[in-house]
């Protein structure tokens, strides 16, 4: 038998909560490959000489092998620090002189923002303690930074990507002269980030505020922060090896700029897919171009003299793909292969096939009854009678069903003429019908001036979406949309608009997967059925409209009816001058069918453009500021295209619809609603005070008795708001 090497992790929710051990690391220096510098060289076994051994020999304290660290993110009292994210051993050993350094080692596994602190005493004090910021700013920044007061601070930040949320990374902290420098990798001082050059304070402290003790926090802040974890944390002095003035050499990150990027290697990962061949930057590519620029933004600092700031990526890139980098999403989910292939359909087949002939086994070795599908020939007439009881039951069961399923494609062309002009439908070149592909790629090419750059190509791995019921949607969140499309893993959501959004997955498969099951293909051309009275127009004005007359501007008095009681001549008379007209009911039964003809013929070829209706409509699932839960809305779904972007911060936004409203819970229909009835207790105290005779609303008339007469044209300035005579106004207060 052979024993297992693997060590069983012991998880701790917080630094004070381990034990921690005093053990010894034996360091050397070596020269690097070009042989200008020295590195850092820690051999897995102990040297068997002793003379090089006691050269070597280090006192290191360390968390034992098998102990993990899960920090929570931080409070934000005392700069987010508290006792528990120190230990009274996490310290530098017994004996070590703390004046000459500090050398921090640990790795960790975090989307953002590791957190380690370096204080003179096991807590943070204040102006003494210095704190290092691993994978700030949503990964995108390093920040070493001590504060000198609540305000105050000392600090430097330095463009990085550092941090993996799906395999454990080193770091290292090195804090030698009053110099404070950071990085990644194994061997510290190589792969710098960057320095905290802090020496007028390090003149100027004493010896008891010299670094001693260390501690581990996890400051991401927001909603969508999650836990962090830590390993192999290591705290030693100085080693004996690079005694020297210059004490450990830091070699900077040869790269462009100095940025620091451990997401860079290709099976790495990318936390999200690669935009080679797919029109999507990827987050590889966005970081490189991010890397040049943060270059070119240091080198102009210095030719001419002036504080280098890091860039914001809102300056290079376009904004929903600044937004995104900035945003730091999680990883979804990776399908890895194509479940629509025919290939793999086939597979399915087979195991369905597979089971069920497994299950009727089973089936008959129980004594059942198994049916193999084959007729019968003279068959029971009770079992006939059980039979068609049966296929009744299923049809009821099917037409409950069918009720309940999948929204007609119809409805795709509902509210066309509200939204259709905020609807962003792709370039003819990318539609789903082939011939209107070959079409559009023939025009290109017989285009002179033709720009690769401003050619559409499609992003398999993000999928369009667009609000049918305006009003509703705009109650919609990332987090309802993240729900609607939990089943396939998405990883970010990418809005565009009020009605438009993209929703990013790991790979195309898993987007190809809900495409498909979670909308509809769409006829092309439109139905028929379309006509000119399935989608009326809708209102422009938001008022309400008069008696007798519809939503649409119709008239709602039909040919022969009688007028409602509180309709006016003037009513009547619009309704007779529009009959009149022929604007109800006047037209021919040719002239009606033209108008549908027509009507269908406007209405755009949403099948042809690539464009699904989804199955079910997208819910609300949580009450927020920005609506009630149980809201629902229509969406139209497709493959996006690299021109689905939102090019700079938008300025202004459309007018929302009459019937929009965070209040109540909106669904399809709601977009023209114009219920303007109070609520509340002022309306009650209207209603209430709204009588004849003595309320508020009402005319007060000159009494008959000696006392003070109140006139129509004084009644409003003797009285206070709520309807009651000002007089009154003390003693009223008083008696409640």
């Amino acid at each position: 038998l052979t024993m297992s090497s693997k060590v069983r992790e012991v998880e701790h929710t917080a630094a004070s909560q381990c034990e921690y051990a005093t053990t010894t690391s034996y360091v050397s220096k070596s020269t690097s490959d070009d042989g200008d510098t020295a590195v850092w060289s820690e051999p897995a076994d102990p040297p068997t000489d002793a003379a090089e051994a006691a050269a070597g020999s280090t006192p290191t304290v360390r968390l034992p092998e098998g102990t993990t660290l899960r920090v929570a993110p931080m409070d934000r009292k005392c700069g987010g620090w508290d006792y528990e994210h120190f230990h009274d051993k996490l310290r530098l050993a017994e004996g070590c002189n703390a004046g000459r350094g500090v050398v921090v080692t640990l790795e960790a596994m975090a989307r953002e923002c590791i957190a380690v602190a370096l204080s003179p005493t096991s807590h943070y004090d204040m102006g003494k303690t210095y704190v290092v910021h691993f994978g700030a700013s949503g990964n995108l920044s390093t920040v070493i930074r001590r504060h000198v007061n609540e305000t105050e601070a000392v600090d430097v930040t330095f463009p990085s990507r550092v941090c993996t949320d799906n395999r454990y990374q080193s770091y290292w902290i090195i804090l030698q002269g009053g110099k404070l420098s950071c990085g990644v990798g194994d061997s510290p001082g190589h792969r710098c980030i960057g320095t905290l050059d802090d020496t007028l304070y390090n003149q100027l402290r004493s010896g008891v505020d010299a670094v001693r003790c260390v501690g581990v926090g996890n400051s991401a802040l927001g909603r969508h922060s999650r836990d962090l974890r830590v390993r192999n944390i290591r705290v030693m002095p100085i080693p004996s090896a690079f005694g020297g003035i210059e004490g450990i050499p830091i070699v900077e990150e040869k790269r462009e700029g100095g940025f620091v990027n451990v997401l860079a290697a290709p099976s790495m990962g990318m936390g999200g897919a690669s935009g080679a061949g797919t029109g999507m930057p990827g987050e590889a590519e966005l970081l490189a171009e991010y890397e040049k620029e943060c270059a070119k933004a240091k080198a102009r600092a210095a030719k001419f003299g002036t504080e280098y700031k890091q860039p914001p990526p809102d300056a290079f890139f376009k904004w929903s793909e600044a937004r995104r980098l900035r945003a730091n999403p999680e990883r979804g989910f990776a399908t890895g292969f194509d479940v629509l292939s025919p290939e793999e359909q086939a597979k399915a087949q087979r195991r369905k096939e597979r089971f069920a002939d497994e299950d009727k086994k089973r089936r008959r070795e129980m004594g059942e009854d198994v049916d193999d599908g084959e007729d019968a020939e003279g068959g029971n007439p009770q079992d006939d009678e059980m039979d068609a009881a049966e296929e009744a039951k299923a049809e009821a069961e099917a037409a409950a069903a069918a009720a309940k399923g999948p929204l007609p494609v119809e409805q795709a062309w509902d509210n066309d003429d509200l939204v259709g002009e905020h609807r962003l439908d792709p370039p003819e070149n990318l539609y789903a019908s082939s011939e209107a592909r070959e079409d559009a790629d023939e025009q290109n090419r017989d285009m002179e001036e033709d720009n690769e750059a401003d050619k559409a190509v499609v992003v398999s791995e993000k999928i369009h979406i667009f609000g049918i019921d305006w009003a509703a949607f705009k109650q919609i969140r990332s987090d309802d949309i993240m729900a609607h499309f939990k089943m396939y893993g998405p990883s970010y959501v990418e809005w565009l608009g009020e009605l438009s959004c993209n929703v990013l997955f790991e790979d195309k498969f898993s987007a190809a997967r809900a495409l498909a099951a979670l909308s509809s293909e769409l006829p092309s051309p439109p139905p028929e059925s379309l006509g000119a009275e399935a989608n009326p127009p809708p209102p422009i004005a938001t008022a309400p409209p008069a008696a007798g007359v519809a939503l649409d501007g119709s008239s709602a008095l039909e040919i022969g009816s009688t007028p409602p009681p509180d309709a006016t001549s003037e009513d009547a008379a619009a309704v007779d001058a529009a009959m009149g007209d022929g604007e109800m009911g006047g037209g021919t039964a040719g002239e009606v069918s033209e108008a549908s003809d027509a009507a269908v013929a406007s209405r755009s070829d949403l099948g042809r453009m690539g464009w699904r209706l989804c199955t079910f409509p997208i819910r609300k699932v949580v009450n927020d500021r920005f609506g009630r839960r149980g809201t629902r809305s229509r969406i139209l779904m497709r493959v996006a295209s690299s021109f689905d972007v939102l090019v700079e911060r938008p300025t202004e936004w459309p007018r929302p619809p009459p019937g929009f409203s965070t209040k109540r819970i909106l669904g399809p229909g709601d977009d023209f609603k114009t219920d303007n009835r109070r609520t509340g207790r002022k309306a009650k105290r209207r209603r209430r005070s709204g009588g004849s005779g003595g309320g508020g609303g009402g005319k007060r008339h000159n009494s008959g008795g000696g006392g003070r007469r109140h006139s129509d044209d004084n009644y409003g300035e003797d009285m206070d708001e709520g309807g009651e005579p000002r007089g009154l106004e003390g003693a009223l207060r008083a008696a409640r």
